[in-house]
């Protein structure tokens, strides 16, 4: 999503769903173009009472760090876990990640989800 006041649109979301018993509210912190500017997660987190979870480029340090400073209740790998089926282990050994192929995504059959190779290969 691309808007023209990100920050004013997720704070005024983030108060509304305080309204609402929900489980938690996964949002990404820029769109997938790198169009949309601002930083959205830190006034949502002011606002919203619940579990926020962040996505969209965070690096395993960066997570750790708004995971310890309590800016985030947890970070969605999406991209990173699909060109790295073993993204935890490669986390922990501070390993080198393979790309994601974009040209792939979303196509039939197993390339581009499944034949990424893993550290043990």
């Amino acid at each position: 999503m691309i808007d023209s006041d990100p920050v004013a649109t997720y704070s005024w979301l983030a108060d509304r769903l305080n309204d609402y018993n929900l489980a938690y509210f996964h949002v990404m912190r820029s769109d997938f173009l790198q169009e949309q500017s601002g930083d959205v997660m830190t006034p949502i987190r002011s606002i919203y009472k619940g579990v926020l979870i962040g996505n969209m480029g965070y690096s395993a340090e960066e997570a750790e760090g708004a995971i310890a400073n309590k800016s985030l209740d947890a970070i969605a790998f999406g991209v990173p876990f699909l060109a790295n089926p073993d993204l935890p282990d490669r986390f922990a050994k501070k390993a080198e990640l393979n790309t994601a192929d974009p040209s792939k995504f979303y196509s039939p059959g197993p390339e581009g989800y499944t034949d990424y190779p893993t550290l043990a290969a």
